[in-house]
């Protein structure tokens, strides 16, 4: 599946190896990963006819909720008229980072509010029927509790549920310091310098394409450092990189705006970016992967970078390799492998209070155990890999 969607010199050919199971198995990969109408458009013609056919019908149903975006958005637009705020991802994300929005499966909007606007915008979303989300796992994540609708809807194993309610994020912050534990002051500077883009036949506030570039490498990095990694994150900053490689000037804007620093952590995200889907670099870009820390080089050396999915927790050296505090690298981690924190509600989110019956909640307090332990068996399960792993990636740094 990989091979499909690399962009320098892409192999769709390699799909003819997969058996039925094998296709199911990579069905299932790319449904949980948002890359299945990306595979789609990449190698159409190279799919089984079954396979053909369902992803027609996913592509069929995302269209029905892409209209449901679009008129949230112009919803949106109108309902929080006199509201500071700007657009992150989502629909924002085109055209620079996703060609097509048909092909952009999107289960939440989420926008940037400036505090002193944040409460009128959260009152303005709750009046369209929107309700607070506050049985989240409590951490720090820079933007208030989800806004949800109780429809009623429960999860029937299809991604492509036209039916899926969507969500809303309010964002307070770009970046979230305290944390992660290493500071961009660059993202202050974000809100000055936005600028305004049709999303939806409507004209939204968004981050300048520089800008964007960097939010976008930071919220990956985010996922990344949580062991949460989103690959469709990685496959659509690799199509910014390959489709803006020989876009000089927007390179020379792109290293007059952003620190040192802050152009080292995006390396971070390109090299991923080019480790998945090999993407072609621009040489501004190249060069910022090239100088970054040796420690860091050693890392992606010493690891596979598709090691980041499962719960090997190898992303936490990562992490480690980019920060200079030895104090602060033991908060990491600390948070990491020794996790204080239970996780959120995991079903029945979208269903009222007054319509759970008593088998229901019994249902819904099972699904929650039995997810609560196979955290617990999977963070026990990784703790000896993870120390092994930050074991070889000390010494390849010790022998450089």
């Amino acid at each position: 599946m990989l091979a499909s969607l690399h962009l320098a010199s892409p192999r769709p050919d390699a799909l003819a190896t997969l058996t039925d199971r094998d296709w199911r198995k990579a069905l299932n990969f790319c449904d949980r990963s948002q890359l299945t109408l990306y595979l789609r458009d990449a190698a159409c013609d190279a799919m089984p006819l079954w396979v053909r056919e369902r992803t027609d019908r996913d592509a069929a149903k995302n269209r029905q909720r892409l209209r449901t975006a679009e008129t949230l958005y112009r919803t949106l637009q109108t309902r929080l008229t006199g509201i500071d705020f700007l657009a992150l991802k989502g629909l924002a994300q085109c055209p620079n980072f996703v060609a097509r929005p048909e092909s952009r499966v999107q289960y939440d909007i989420d926008l940037f509010v400036p505090p002193a606007h944040l409460l009128a915008a959260r009152e303005a979303i709750l009046s369209l029927g929107f309700e607070s989300f506050d049985d989240l796992e409590p951490f720090p994540t820079g933007h208030l509790s989800p806004l949800i609708r109780k429809t009623g809807w429960e999860w029937r194993g299809d991604f492509f549920d036209p039916e899926i309610p969507l969500s809303l994020e309010l964002h307070f912050q770009f970046w979230n310091p305290e944390v992660e534990k290493l500071p961009v002051p660059d993202v202050e500077q974000f809100w000055q310098r936005r600028v305004t883009r049709s999303i939806a036949g409507v004209p939204f506030s968004v981050l300048g394409r520089a800008d964007a570039l960097g939010y976008s490498s930071l919220h990956l990095l985010k996922h990344v450092f949580r062991g949460d990694l989103r690959p469709f994150h990685l496959y659509e900053l690799a199509c910014f990189l390959h489709s803006h490689a020989r876009d000089d000037a927007f390179w020379t804007e792109w290293r007059s705006l952003h620190s040192a620093a802050f152009r080292r952590l995006q390396a971070v995200a390109f090299r991923l970016a080019v480790e998945w889907f090999g993407c072609e670099l621009s040489p501004v870009a190249a060069a910022a992967v090239a100088d970054l820390p040796k420690q860091t080089a050693a890392w992606f050396q010493n690891s596979a970078a598709l090691s980041l999915i499962g719960s090997s927790k190898n992303e936490l050296w990562l992490h480690l390799s980019l920060m200079e505090s030895r104090a602060d690298a033991w908060t990491v981690i600390r948070r990491r492998l020794l996790p204080a924190r239970l996780p959120g509600a995991v079903d029945a989110v979208h269903i009222p209070d007054r319509e759970l019956t008593l088998r229901r909640r019994l249902l819904k307090q099972t699904r929650y155990l039995r997810y609560v332990a196979s955290r617990l068996w999977r963070h026990a399960v990784a703790l000896p890999r993870v120390v092994w792993a930050g074991f070889g990636w000390w010494w390849k740094t010790r022998r450089k």
